[in-house]
């Protein structure tokens, strides 16, 4: 789905459809706020509360110890993305990341520092995250030995592509096509100071986490403060 389709909903809302005298424009504009601008920030938003949205599943190459940092390209874990949040570690891969092996569970920080916390393997049996103390970290257990090379397989929230334009392709799949125009609008219809507006904004910020799913709280967290609303 083009980013344009999106735009052209937005600008028929604001009923600002003449394209030689714009308010927003679409494409980035100095000194202006752009379609493609609140584009961005809807995309994002998104993928912070609904991180599936990005999700991706790879064999990542872990460091040293036991305390992890969120797969990045740059940081050396093979990752094809840089992650905003862990979903799943799933299980051990090898020490190429080319053959499954033990599955790996989903524990707590305490609960593993029960155990022999100083361990270290080439092998992973549990891991934690918690994303309300520190969403750029995870822990294992065993640690990783100094020098070795372990893979596993997670799933994690991908930082999703930047829109550049109306012709480039939402980063997203076309089922959040709705939730980004509520972004977009209430963006843009925030800035304006009249009562109208605001009031208008307001509906559209609850209407974006309505149609996520995600109830509107004031300490939303992913994975375990994200209430999903049962249809």
């Amino acid at each position: 789905m083009k980013a344009r389709e999106v735009f052209k909903l937005v600008s028929a809302k604001l009923q600002d459809m003449k394209v030689d005298s714009r308010r927003w424009p679409w494409e980035i504009t100095e000194g202006k706020l752009s379609m493609t601008d609140v584009c961005n920030s809807a995309i994002r938003n998104i993928a912070l509360q609904r991180p599936d949205a990005t999700a991706v599943t790879e064999a990542v190459k872990l460091q040293e110890g036991v305390k992890q940092l969120l797969p990045n390209p740059s940081n050396g874990s093979g990752a094809s993305k840089k992650a905003l949040r862990l979903i799943e570690v799933i299980q051990n891969m090898g020490s190429l990341g080319t053959v499954p092996g033990e599955p790996i569970f989903l524990s707590s920080k305490d609960s593993m520092r029960l155990g022999p916390w100083t361990t270290t393997s080439d092998d992973v049996d549990n891991y934690a995250y918690d994303a309300r103390t520190n969403p750029e970290i995870f822990w294992v257990q065993p640690g990783i030995e100094a020098g070795a090379s372990v893979y596993v397989s997670m799933t994690y929230s991908a930082e999703p592509d930047a829109v550049t334009g109306p012709d480039d392709e939402l980063p997203l799949s076309s089922t959040f096509s709705g939730p980004v125009v509520h972004w977009m609008l209430y963006e843009i219809l925030s800035g304006d100071s009249s009562e109208v507006n605001m009031s208008t904004a307001q509906f559209h910020f609850s209407a974006f986490y309505q149609a996520l799913g995600v109830k509107l709280k004031a300490d939303l967290y992913y994975p375990k403060q994200v209430e999903f609303v049962k249809g």
